[in-house]
């Protein structure tokens, strides 16, 4: 037990993490070499990575010490990625809804999905929590009323001018530089 605390740089009566520095010194790689095998995209990894040592510095406390560092990294890398994973496949799924449901909303096809976010992106939060709200969530314009305070004459005001601006963006004519 001291060879293996000493190396991890504990004394013998301490069951706390070594710095955070030491360990991503001696296992960085590992917790990387994780992340990048779940999430399958370099930068990806590489945020994950960051993340994971931060949670080191914020959750250290947490660690009991009856496993070894690496293990302990190794299970919070992997729960880690996998929420990452889960994250996007959620988020992917949301971008789908809004699309379908601006189709039926806009009464035409939209071929570009990223075209209709980055119109998205580009509104101010108050446009882009309502029209997620009334079309990738299904709220009625009274429920989406309720929840931004505003009157629900407000709401499908805001909504209606986004579909407008959908319409001139994606047919060509308000066609941002």
């Amino acid at each position: 037990m001291w060879i293996q605390a000493h190396w991890m740089g504990m004394t013998e009566d301490q069951s706390s993490l070594p710095s955070a520095a030491l360990l991503f010194e001696r296992y960085g790689a590992m917790v990387h070499r994780r992340c990048r095998d779940i999430l399958g995209r370099e930068e990806a990894a590489l945020d994950a990575t960051q993340d994971v040592f931060l949670r080191v510095l914020e959750k250290g406390h947490l660690f009991r010490g009856e496993s070894a560092p690496s293990t302990w990294l190794y299970a919070m890398a992997t729960l880690y990625s996998l929420q990452r994973l889960r994250d996007r496949v959620a988020h992917q799924a949301k971008l789908d809804a809004l699309a379908a449901a601006t189709r039926t909303a806009l009464g035409a096809p939209v071929e570009d999905r990223l075209s209709l976010f980055k119109l998205l992106e580009r509104q101010p939060d108050e446009v882009r929590l309502i029209v997620y709200l009334r079309y990738v969530d299904e709220m009625t314009m009274d429920e989406v009323a309720e929840i931004v305070g505003y009157s629900r004459k407000t709401v499908a005001h805001r909504v209606q001018d986004f579909l407008a601006s959908a319409r001139r963006e994606l047919s060509g004519e308000g066609a941002a530089p």
